[in-house]
Order: structure tokens, then C-alpha cells, then sequence
């Protein structure tokens, strides 16, 4: 084999496997960014600037779900279609906002006095409810000190995990995932 032969195919070789270094790579660089609930530094300004949750917004979500052990931490009711009023119970943190979740975000921004009352979670009820968070503790433990009872949310690299109804484990509070 020639010089100039030897030389084409050491050059080739390069480029195909920097080709290679760059197909295993790009995925990485086009991950997509966290889009969940956020927090850094002091737990008490960790949720003022989450987005809005309801019906039309992240509707089936895990953020939800952290939304749902708040409702339940501080003892939220819930209406049916007769008007009879329901505890929300921990078996309902689904991650789902269906009727009842969106009634007892109603019942609880009533229950303290928010002037943002429609059942939909907003800044309003996000900054309130901060006020009651404590931690971290060991373990990243985060405490929401709730009316009814104190509940815990875990925070990993400015992440929050909260546990979902049937898997028992800790799941990050993602906008866009359920379970």
C-alpha cells in the first residue's frame, strides 16, 4: 500500500469515527431542558414562579400530583354533583386534575381567602402555599407543614420528587409526565 493510500485511509477512519463520537453525542446536546417544578437556595421561594395547573394546564402530570398532597396535607374538600362535600383523601393523588381536584383547589384558595378562587393553580396559590415549606433535611427531605398534616416532597438537584398513588417510589414533579 502506498503512502498517499495509507494517509486517504487514516484520514477516512478519523472521519468516520468523529462522525460516530458526533451521532453518539448529539442526542445529548439536544436533550430536552427539565420542565418541572424547580428549587435552589431557600425553600420558601421555591414554587413562586411555577406554572399554572388545572383542567386546561398540565392536566395529567406529575406536578400535579404535588399540587394533590398539598390539597390533602391541608385537609381540602371536594363537591360532587349533589353537593355533598368530600375529604380529599391520599388515595386521590393521581396526577390527574379532574372535577375533584379542581373543586378542593377551589375549596382551599377559598379557605384562604385568595382572590384568585376558580380552582385553577396560579402564582397566587403557589406563593401561598410555599410559606408552609421547611428544609431541606437530610435525605433532601422538603416538609409541608399542612393543616391537617405534615407531608414530605424530596428536592435533588433542584428537582422536586413526590410520591404517586400505586408506585410507592419517588417521582420528579415533570409538567409533561404522569406516573
Amino acid at each position: 500500500m502506498s503512502v498517499r493510500t495509507k494517509t486517504v485511509a487514516l484520514a477516512t477512519a478519523a472521519l468516520l469515527g468523529a462522525g460516530a463520537i458526533g451521532i453518539a453525542l448529539a442526542p445529548a446536546a439536544n436533550a430536552a431542558p427539565y420542565h418541572g417544578i424547580d428549587g435552589g437556595g431557600v425553600v420558601t421561594d421555591d414554587w413562586q414562579d411555577e406554572e399554572d395547573l388545572g383542567v386546561d394546564d398540565y392536566a395529567d402530570s406529575n406536578a400535579t400530583a404535588l399540587w394533590q398532597t398539598v390539597l390533602y396535607a391541608d385537609g381540602a374538600q371536594w363537591q360532587d354533583d349533589d353537593g355533598d362535600w368530600h375529604k380529599f383523601k391520599k388515595g386521590q393523588i393521581d396526577g390527574s386534575f379532574g372535577p375533584e381536584t379542581e373543586s378542593a383547589t377551589q375549596w382551599w384558595q377559598e379557605h384562604y381567602h385568595l382572590s384568585d378562587n376558580d380552582g385553577v393553580v396560579t402564582d397566587d396559590s403557589w406563593t401561598f402555599a410555599q410559606r408552609w415549606l421547611s428544609g431541606p433535611s437530610s435525605g433532601s427531605v422538603v416538609r409541608y407543614a399542612g393543616d391537617a398534616r405534615p407531608v414530605d416532597f424530596k428536592r435533588v438537584s433542584g428537582k422536586y420528587r413526590v410520591r404517586i398513588k400505586g408506585t410507592g417510589n419517588w417521582k420528579n414533579a415533570y409538567y409533561d409526565q404522569r406516573g
